[in-house]
């Protein structure tokens, strides 16, 4: 059996497609798979040193960007629909997976041309503009959270999480009088002024960092950056430019505070802590405000909006939830009641199942 699963430009898409075909690969060793991207997303970097078989692209997103620029990713997709059809015919796959983003869109596109079972995956509360393009040509639709059904129809669409590369222990018990460990998660290419409002409520904060352990991650551009500035107010945070194993970090962690990507939201509930999000407020769709809602409304999360008062915001609800470790271990408990440990197994048997009922 052999697999596409195109996925990337960011982290939230690349790696829950990589968790998919890892997963594929467990449970099927002798199955082909290979993953599709660009050659300016984040998989140019990553996929080279997996090991993992993979091709790439030319192409970059439309939205946001200059008449110019807009017109050069158009001709480059019409171009990655060529290379993406010739792929496939090439390969010969029982299956393609479209994880999301600009880098699936041409597969996605070379599955309807080709009459080759295309599965969506959908990892944010609100679909992606690739997905809603290409949904009515999906044999199924598998959505990280339920907040995404009613944009789907409801025979292709299931909830069955966000699949993950690791694996979590979500142990909600905290050991009585030992730091408190806070955990800030700029996300995988970074978010600056997450990274300098973090700082600037633990600076706010004063000597009750003291009694604090953070780490935090801040992506490559930040990481001298935010060092310098906890230096100069004299703490000794844990500054580290990306963060191998997110699960562990998790599990270390008494509060998050970070942005509300998809894959953030679900390695929170999975990991079982409490967060306060501050959603990237620029999304023309609000996407992470959509996203850290699904636990705030569980009682999991805190959303603190990014703006001008953001410091001071963050070092209010930090302070009054430091002062009130039951609401932590409740919200905890509440954020993992989200959580859809076996995500990548679950989405893993539907594709085999649409593959080998296509083949018989």
């Amino acid at each position: 059996m052999k697999v596409i699963i195109a996925g990337g430009g960011t982290g939230g898409h690349l790696f829950p497609a990589v968790a998919l075909g890892e997963e594929m690969m467990r449970e099927r060793p002798d199955i082909e798979v290979l993953f599709v991207g660009t050659s300016a997303g984040l998989e140019a970097k990553w996929l080279p040193k997996s090991g993992y078989r993979y091709e790439l692209f030319e192409m970059h997103g439309i939205r946001g960007h200059s008449a110019l620029e807009r017109a050069r990713a158009s001709a480059e997709f019409v171009r990655a629909i060529g290379l993406a059809t010739s792929l496939v015919r090439r390969f010969r796959p029982s299956i393609i997976v479209s994880a999301g983003g600009y880098a699936s869109a041409s597969m996605a596109a070379a599955a309807v041309l080709t009459r080759t079972p295309l599965v969506l995956m959908e990892q944010n509360t609100r679909p992606g503009l690739v997905n809603r393009m290409t949904a009515r040509f999906a044999r199924k639709i598998c959505v990280g959270f339920s907040d995404s059904m009613p944009y789907f129809s409801s025979t292709k669409a299931e909830v069955t999480g966000n699949p993950t590369r690791f694996r979590y222990r979500p142990d909600r018990s905290r050991q009585e009088g030992r730091q408190l460990q806070i955990l800030v998660l700029g996300g995988s290419s970074g978010a600056h002024r997450l990274n300098i409002g973090a700082v600037g409520a633990f600076k706010i904060c004063g000597k009750s960092v003291i009694n604090w352990h953070v780490m935090h991650q801040t992506g490559e551009a930040d990481e001298e950056l935010v060092r310098s500035a906890y230096r100069e107010f004299g703490f000794a945070a844990e500054v580290v430019p990306f963060i191998d194993d997110v699960a562990a970090a998790l599990h270390r962690a008494d509060l998050v505070i970070a942005r509300s990507g998809a894959m953030t939201v679900t390695d929170i509930a999975l990991g079982a802590r409490a967060a306060i999000f501050v959603p990237y407020p620029f999304h023309k769709d609000q996407q992470q405000v959509h996203n850290a809602r699904v636990l705030e409304k569980r009682g999991g999360a805190i959303i603190v909006r990014d703006d001008d008062q953001l410091a001071s915001n963050l070092a209010r609800e930090i302070e009054a939830l430091v002062r009130n470790p039951a609401r932590l271990d409740e919200m905890s408990e509440r954020a993992h009641q989200e959580a859809h440990p076996d995500a990548a197994r679950h989405i893993a048997k539907i594709c085999f199942e649409i593959a080998e009922k296509a083949a018989a």
